[in-house]
């Protein structure tokens, strides 16, 4: 007998059998077809329970009624509601303060402020474009002062997006507990309707600017504390042991080492937060704040075409204008031969002097009001959506063929909405926990059925698989679009030029000025919707990817191009599985992106949970309740998709050979 035969301990084939990918992946199939198939056999001995069951409601339309009603009933009489007014005087107070600021400045003074910050950052041809789009805020649609109202609610909104965002970002990046707890946090705060807590809001304080900064501050807090955790944690282990080394304290290590090399992914954090701010500022003027996403609503409300674009565009180049003084880059050559010739600190002191003397100049001159000249770019885009509106059903071959393109939009829609609607309540949550244990185990599998037995408790089934066949339709051609444009924005500096307005206007575009649009493109329902979802969704896809390749370190490209990688294999083999967190993270922004737009598309025949959310806000004392369980629902979708996303980001970075 041979001593082969005799020795207990396992030989290296039989571990290598055990541990043997291809033998795993052997079984996690098994174990999947045995499940599926197991599924199907009990759904066909239990036929006809495909309702949702009586006994599953959490009742939450009357909870929600009945807490409105509480708050409206106790409002002037409870001291936690009188403290809660007083902190909305405290920021309708900031937002004042700031608008009487930038009145003190006149628009003279304004335009060298954004000038000189930009230039300061970022160099003279940054300043330009920054001044030259501030200023077309004036000339479209003479609407100066109201965009400045804008402004002060963004400033406000923005500040207190940032003061909290940055450090929470920093406590989920050092603490996995707090992180799991945020997480989802976030995700409530990102994709719950703005409709759904602007009610709360009014009641507890009033309308004004209050409710609509609060409003801003928890629609934009989510990047800011996302992309701090993001940096934080892409920041190279030997940096942080260099560190240690020295016998810093983890307060030094924070401020000395962690904070400054993750600077850049901060300041893209910055940019989302302006971004995310301003997307929401049309929604959040249907509470009375008189700025210019008044003007939106008001140009919509009443087919004004040339209103709506006319405020659109002053909101867009707003952004733009403050995209550009929040950013900076560290290589243009006007700024770094000013920093050498005069320092930081006179530098700042010269554009003080610059600002004020700009502002009183105005004074002197007796110009306080913005020149009456006007660009008519807003009844320039009337004409040619009349133009577009005109020809559109002829299906001539400049537009392509909208009908048959909505066919076939309605083709693609129809089946996955069939299948989602038609399938028992209880076999969509067993397939989504099947994916969340394929994705990370029985913990994320229990998860994600719950979030479907939640989902089922709200009452609106059926709303919420019509919601979820289109949110997973628009993020799947939103990422296949996204991913090679982030990939070469990532890779090309000219492309980055190039793209990067188009992006900026994209994004911070308001939703609703999407619709108008679209809805003379194509039939009001699923299809405007659909497209206005893909073209918002997109932007921060294209912008996180391409984050996620800049920040690769320069040491692993160099090692792989020594070995003679080709460009393809650097990319594919290095900077890829290295950026796969960020890239993640763009496909996580890229959904919640989606589901905040599925929602306003309930305004033009998308239907789903959007139309139901909007009811709850526009007729409150009938619909509330159903608008909080469609809100709610909302952020289960969120959240499921989020989880499911990041553990299977997470699973291929551990298994990319890389690692």
């Amino acid at each position: 007998m041979s001593d082969t035969l005799l020795d207990p301990r396992p030989s290296a084939s039989d571990v290598a059998a055990v541990i043997d990918p291809a033998h795993v992946r052997r079984r996690s199939l098994v174990v999947i077809a045995t499940a599926v198939v197991a599924t199907i056999a009990v759904y066909k001995l239990t036929s006809g329970t495909k309702t949702v069951p009586s006994w599953l409601d959490f009742h939450v339309q009357k909870k929600s009624q009945d807490a409105y009603g509480w708050i409206t009933d106790r409002t002037g009489r409870n001291w936690f509601l009188n403290s809660i007014k007083s902190a909305g005087s405290s920021i309708s107070w900031c937002v004042r303060k700031v608008v009487s600021g930038l009145q003190l400045l006149h628009w003279t003074g304004v335009l060298a402020a954004v000038f000189a910050v930009c230039f300061i950052r970022s160099g003279w041809r940054q300043a330009a474009t920054a001044a030259v789009t501030a200023a077309a805020i004036g000339f479209v649609g003479g609407l100066w002062d109201l965009t400045m109202i804008t402004v002060a609610m963004m400033v406000v909104g923005v500040a207190m997006a940032l003061i909290v965002g940055v450090p929470v970002g920093v406590l989920s990046a050092k603490s996995e507990r707090a992180d799991r707890i945020i997480r989802p946090i976030l995700d409530t705060a990102q994709v719950m309707p703005a409709f759904v807590y602007l009610i709360p809001l009014v009641s507890l304080f009033g309308i004004g600017y209050p409710s609509a900064v609060i409003a801003t501050f928890i629609y934009a807090a989510p990047p800011a504390v996302r992309l701090t955790n993001l940096g934080i944690r892409q920041i190279p282990v030997v940096a942080t042991e260099v560190g240690r080394s020295y016998g810093t304290t983890g307060r030094q290590l924070l401020a000395k080492v962690e904070l400054p090399l993750a600077r850049p992914t901060i300041a893209l954090g910055l940019n989302q937060v302006i971004m995310m701010a301003f997307g929401i500022v049309v929604i959040a003027s249907l509470v009375g704040t008189g700025d210019v996403g008044g003007e939106v609503v008001r140009g919509l409300q009443k087919a004004n075409k040339n209103l709506a674009y006319s405020a659109g565009l002053c909101i867009v180049f707003a952004a733009i204008a403050l995209d550009r003084m929040s950013s900076s880059n560290p290589s243009a050559l006007a700024r770094r031969k000013w920093k050498d010739r005069f320092g930081t600190r006179p530098t700042w002191l010269v554009a003080l002097i610059v600002v004020v003397a700009a502002a009183f100049a105005a004074k002197v001159f007796g110009v306080q009001k913005f020149p009456a000249f006007r660009i008519h770019a807003g009844k320039w885009a009337a004409d040619a959506t009349d133009w577009v509106q005109k020809h559109a059903t002829k299906n001539v071959p400049v537009i392509g063929g909208t009908g048959s393109i909505t066919q076939f939009v309605v083709n693609v829609l129809n089946p996955i909405r069939s299948v989602l609607q038609n399938s028992a309540w209880w076999l969509v949550a067993i397939v989504a926990g099947l994916i969340g244990w394929k994705a990370k185990g029985w913990r994320l599998a229990a998860g994600c059925a719950s979030v479907f037995v939640g989902i089922a408790a709200m009452r609106n089934w059926k709303l919420a698989m019509d919601t979820l066949s289109q949110v997973v339709v628009a993020v799947i051609v939103s990422v296949i679009i996204a991913l090679p444009l982030g990939i070469w924005y990532g890779r090309s500096r000219r492309v980055e030029r190039v793209l990067r307005p188009i992006l900026e206007t994209a994004q911070v575009l308001p939703q609703f000025v999407y619709l108008v649009p679209m809805v003379f493109l194509f039939d009001p329902g699923r299809t405007p919707g659909m497209f206005a979802t893909i073209i918002y969704a997109i932007p921060p896809g294209i912008r996180l990817i391409g984050l996620g390749l800049h920040e690769v370190p320069f040491a692993p490209r160099e090692a792989a191009t020594s070995f003679g990688a080709s460009p393809r294999q650097e990319l594919m083999k290095v900077q890829l599985p290295l950026a796969l967190k960020a890239i993640m993270l763009g496909i996580n922004q890229v959904i919640m992106m989606a589901l905040a737009t599925v929602i306003i598309a309930g305004l033009i025949g998308g239907g789903g949970l959007g139309l139901e959310a909007l009811s709850g806000f526009t007729k409150t004392n009938l619909k509330l309740g159903d608008g909080m369980a469609a809100g709610i629902s909302i952020v289960l979708l969120a959240v499921f998709l989020d989880r499911v996303t990041q553990a299977w980001g997470d699973r291929l970075s551990y298994s990319s050979p890389e690692k």
